[in-house]
């Protein structure tokens, strides 16, 4: 199952040029592995402030891709850091990442299609 809802997506991204597209999509892929780098971090060194502000980040970045599971696993781990609820915070994390490199690969496949 994927990911992506891609009927929102589509419906979402219709009025945008392809090269728009791309753009907006190359800058999740560059910005991933420092963006997953610093939630680690942030969890490692219990700062929930920072935590906190990089999974709203986070959350925003991935509403542009129409992918509800990754939104909710970062609205959760959101609000588990402003609660401080450290017991949480490693399973939320740790989905996290799942669904996260799943977006990653679908949209990686999205952007190799498009160029075709």
């Amino acid at each position: 199952m994927a990911v992506i809802d891609w009927d929102q997506f589509n419906e979402n991204f219709q009025y945008y040029d392809k090269e728009i597209i791309k753009e907006v999509i190359d800058i999740f892929v560059d910005e991933y592995d420092n963006r997953i780098r610093d939630l680690q971090k942030n969890i490692e060194e219990k700062d929930f402030i920072n935590l906190a502000f990089n999974a709203h980040s986070f959350k925003s970045v991935i509403s542009n891709y129409m992918a509800p599971k990754a939104y909710e696993l970062t609205r959760k781990l959101e609000e588990l850091a402003k609660n401080k609820s450290e017991v949480e915070i490693p399973q939320i994390f740790a989905e996290l990442k799942i669904t996260t490199k799943e977006l990653l690969f679908e949209l990686k496949d999205y952007l190799q299609k498009a160029e075709k």
